[in-house]
């Protein structure tokens, strides 16, 4: 019985020592190589615009948190105000100025600063390949503001001007504060062309899911 059975492993496998099975040649275990690089490299270009984007927009995310402190700080008499440094790529919320009385320098009172660089997703100061929002006037720094300032005071009314932030994958964000109402807007770009945030000051946190 054992050499019947042998003999049918032999019949159904080949000889012992041999194999009937033939495995993967070489060209075509490169095929599969070639085909798994592409897709990963795929999949990290895609993965790379989208971390960009959701650092982009976590930075102004953190931009409105300030303004909107610094408003409600305005509320109780007090002056605040953001200033923004683009040589040094941060973004400070500035509870008061220092002895010589002026914003956005050295001595100033500083309760929180931002820093582009620890934000990652590349970002800069500045609109890139989108260049600036119709209408509103260009800069090379990235902001419009005066002396880089946005300044937040009791009689309800804020610095006007124009902050552009751009991420490394070419997206950019801009926001504008507007005197009249004590408000700002937000705008983003992928492309060529701005498009408004509606309502951004009131869901600020909500730009994430956009």
């Amino acid at each position: 019985m054992v050499t019947a059975d042998i003999r049918r492993l032999s019949a159904r496998f080949g000889p012992f020592g041999t194999s009937s099975c033939s495995g993967f040649t070489l060209a075509e275990l490169l095929a599969v190589l070639a085909i798994a690089v592409i897709i990963a490299a795929l999949a990290f270009a895609a993965f790379s615009s989208t971390y960009s984007e959701v650092c982009l927009k976590c930075v102004m995310c953190d931009l409105g948190g300030m303004i909107h402190e610094a408003k409600q700080n305005a509320l109780d008499s007090r002056y605040y105000a953001i200033g923004f440094n683009p040589g040094h790529g941060t973004i400070k919320l500035i509870t008061g100025r220092g002895a010589d009385g002026k914003w956005n320098t050295a001595d100033d009172e500083v309760k929180r600063t931002v820093r582009l660089k620890d934000k990652g997703g590349g970002l800069e100061f500045g609109y890139g390949t989108c260049g600036p929002v119709p209408e509103l006037a260009a800069t090379k720094s990235g902001t419009t503001f005066n002396n880089n300032t946005l300044v937040c005071n009791p009689q309800f009314t804020g610095s006007p001007g124009t902050v552009y932030i751009r991420s490394g994958n070419g997206s950019a964000m801009a926001l504008t504060m507007n005197t009249h109402d004590f408000d700002y807007s937000l705008r983003i770009c992928k492309g060529k062309s701005w498009t408004e945030l509606k309502n951004a000051s009131f869901r600020v946190g909500q730009i994430l899911t956009r």
